[in-house]
This record gives structure tokens, sequence and C-alpha cells, in this order.
């Protein structure tokens, strides 16, 4: 996990001229675990405060392909294209959240938000990981 997460700091520090990752060994990792219902919403939260930058991935039980849903580069929050397979996708302004409603059968699988934060210290960088599973009504 160590290469992924040095190579994807690496790229994400290009647009923020100035940022110094301190020590990119020193990640923080926190996972949780959520249940919804097909047809309902959930809000996967990124944090209690809003990163400078965030990228929501999915990734398929089963499958090491990490895939891009949303993310937010400091302008403003986008979703991808891929997302909307999902279910209906959402980040309510001022947030880092990744609300989804409609939510499918197929939205059940592993979320992970990959937050930067610019502090005094330097920049601190958490993996928020939280595991979806999507039951029948």
């Amino acid at each position: 996990m160590v290469p992924y997460s040095c190579l994807l700091l690496c790229w994400l520090a290009l647009p923020l001229r100035g940022l110094e990752i301190l020590d990119p060994e020193e990640v923080e990792y926190i996972q949780s675990h959520v249940t919804a219902t097909v047809g309902g919403s959930v809000t996967l939260e990124c944090g209690s405060t809003v990163p400078n930058i965030f990228i929501w991935g999915f990734t398929k039980p089963g499958s090491d392909n990490n895939v891009a849903v949303a993310y937010n580069y400091g302008h403003g929050p986008w979703l991808q294209p891929q997302s909307s397979s999902l279910g209906r996708m959402e980040i309510p302004i001022h947030t880092s959240a990744l609300v989804i409603e409609e939510l499918r059968r197929d939205s059940a699988g592993t979320f992970t938000c990959q937050a930067l934060y610019d502090t005094d210290d330097g920049t601190r960088v958490t993996f928020y990981s939280t595991r979806l599973d999507v039951e029948d009504d």
C-alpha cells in the first residue's frame, strides 16, 4: 500500500505548488462499516473537517480495482461519469461527504476517501475507508 500512497501523494502534489509532505510514510487509516437498503440513501463521511483535496474511490467486493467516483482539487467537487452506476451521488456544498441516493445492489463495496489536509505542521494525509453493505428492503 505504501508505494500506491506515495505515487498518489506525489501526483496530487503537482497542482498545489509548495505542498510539502513532510513524511509520506505517516498516513492515517480510518475504517468504518455501513449497512443500507436498496433504493435508500446513505452518507459516507470523509473526516470531521473538509480537506484541502479529496478523492472518493470505489472498489467492488473481490476486486483490487479502485475507481474514482468523485473528487475536489480545491475548485469544487466533481462527480465522475461512472459514479451514476452506483446510484445518484452528490457532495453537499462545503463538505467532503459522499451522499448516495437510490442505492443499487451494485453499490455494495468499499468507498475510500483519500484526504489531504494542509496544516501548520505540514500536509497530513488520511484515508477514510467505509465498507458499504446494501441489503434488500
